[in-house]
């Protein structure tokens, strides 16, 4: 009788710990997958944020900028500017500090416009504009314009902010590629060195402007809040 009674003990003993193994399993799981599940909420909810609260991009068409234009955000960095170069160094060069304000709101996209001349007409081949913003420019490539044409004997021509070609120096091999419209938002102060790389001494340049579009980065909305000026 006592050995029945103890195989029964541990019978009963042997489904108890079955049991609360089943249950520690169920809960151990319950937690698991609820804590993957929260995991895959987060991973989910970045994803989407990444696609709804994208940064608004400018196209590469003159047609988008003066739409642009027309709504009133330009800034004219330089008017009239008589500059070139003699012996390896710019003569009347100029520094323009553009400032941003705005309560959330940042450059979304722009594009620089700039019109040149000298006493000989249009730009020529090797001679292009000097614009470098606190390190990231240099010798704008004239080739990287969305438009470059002929008006009144000057040379006009549109670039994207976002893809800013340029070389260091005149003589340099390496092309440097910079997101101006980003570099406005890193600092409310940026630091532009405009001159005109020609020996003319007639070189003109008759304006350098910005046309910008600005955006809120927490919703993803374009906004009129951000306003850029020269100091």
């Amino acid at each position: 009788m006592t050995e029945n009674k103890i195989t029964t003990r541990q019978i009963w003993f042997g489904i108890f710990l079955i049991v609360l193994l089943i249950a520690g399993y169920w809960i151990a799981d319950h937690f698991t997958s609820n804590r993957e599940a929260n995991i895959n909420k987060e991973i989910i909810k970045e994803v989407v944020k990444e696609v709804i609260i994208k940064r608004p991009t400018c196209p590469d068409t003159y047609d988008a900028y003066t739409g642009l234009k027309e709504t009133g955000k330009t800034l004219s960095l330089v008017r009239n500017l008589n500059s070139y170069g003699k012996d390896g160094h710019f003569v009347n060069d100029k520094i323009v500090v553009v400032k941003r304000a705005g309560s959330g709101s940042q450059v979304a996209c722009g594009y620089l416009y700039t019109s040149a001349k000298t006493s000989g007409g249009p730009l020529r081949e090797w001679e292009n504009l000097y614009i470098n913003p606190s390190g990231f420019g240099g010798h704008i490539l004239n080739t990287s314009a969305i438009v470059a044409r002929e008006e009144a004997g000057a040379s006009v021509m549109l670039f994207n902010l976002s893809g800013m070609t340029y070389k260091e120096t005149h003589l340099a091999q390496e092309i440097q590629k910079a997101d101006w419209a980003a570099l406005l938002n890193v600092s409310d102060r940026v630091v532009f060195t405009v001159a005109f790389n020609t020996t003319n001494p007639s070189g003109l340049i008759q304006d350098i402007q910005l046309v910008y579009k600005c955006w809120s980065p927490e919703t993803g909305q374009e906004t009129t809040d951000c306003e850029l000026s020269v100091e």
